[in-house]
């Protein structure tokens, strides 16, 4: 890769960093480096039109609640075959205790989603910030770069460090790109996230009486 191109690379990354065009960055979360508007916590009323749950905590010692939950969560697990574990749960109530049992249910999940996806979230902005010390870093490598190309006109020395720097400077933003150009993907988890809570809760919903 080119002195050249390294830089025009570096200088797009940068912009997406954080420059005046930068398509994510919101002002109250400098960090966030997604297109998506960063929503931090999922609510039961984004989710589905049921009783309230926000105050539902019984799931924790609910055993069996606990084990249905977290292959609920999983996203290994297709959606088809998270919904029949509800369905079979469902079955498995008292009909005058289902609803309860349900909603106590979709508390846990909705509890234990937000705190997966926070930890996705608070990973995506971590990678942002190192991100933007390692341009800064880069930024420095390339004034180093500069000085030692107005040097080697009567550097003999000068030249050989100026081979070894722009090598490492391309290897350098090399990783930076790549590592950049993972971020729209990454970004996309907390929406899956997002998007299966919200078809577990229609699941979830339909089974209720209420």
């Amino acid at each position: 890769m080119a002195y050249s191109n390294a830089v025009g690379l570096l200088a797009a990354g940068i912009i997406w960093l954080g420059g005046p065009s930068a398509l994510a960055a919101e002002a109250a979360n400098p960090d966030w480096p997604c297109i998506q508007r960063k929503v931090a916590t999922l609510t039961s009323a984004q989710m589905w039109d049921g009783p309230a749950v926000d105050d539902l905590t019984a799931w924790r010692d609910n055993e069996e609640m606990g084990k249905l939950i977290a292959v609920l969560v999983s996203r290994r697990v297709p959606l088809e075959q998270a919904a029949a574990s509800i369905t079979q749960f469902a079955a498995a109530q008292p009909q005058d205790k289902r609803d309860d049992a349900l909603k106590l249910l979709f508390a846990g999940l909705l509890s234990t989603v937000n705190t997966d996806r926070a930890t996705v979230m608070n990973g995506i902005e971590r990678f942002q910030r190192r991100q933007r010390t390692r341009a800064a870093e880069i930024e420095q490598q390339g004034a180093v770069l500069r000085q030692l190309k107005e040097r080697v006109a009567s550097d003999e020395k000068a030249r050989a460090e100026l081979t070894a720097a722009e090598d490492q400077y391309n290897w350098e933003v090399r990783i930076f790109t790549e590592r950049q150009q993972s971020l729209p993907f990454a970004c996309e988890v907390p929406v899956v996230i997002e998007q299966r809570l919200f078809e577990l809760a229609r699941e979830i919903r339909a089974h209720m009486n209420e």
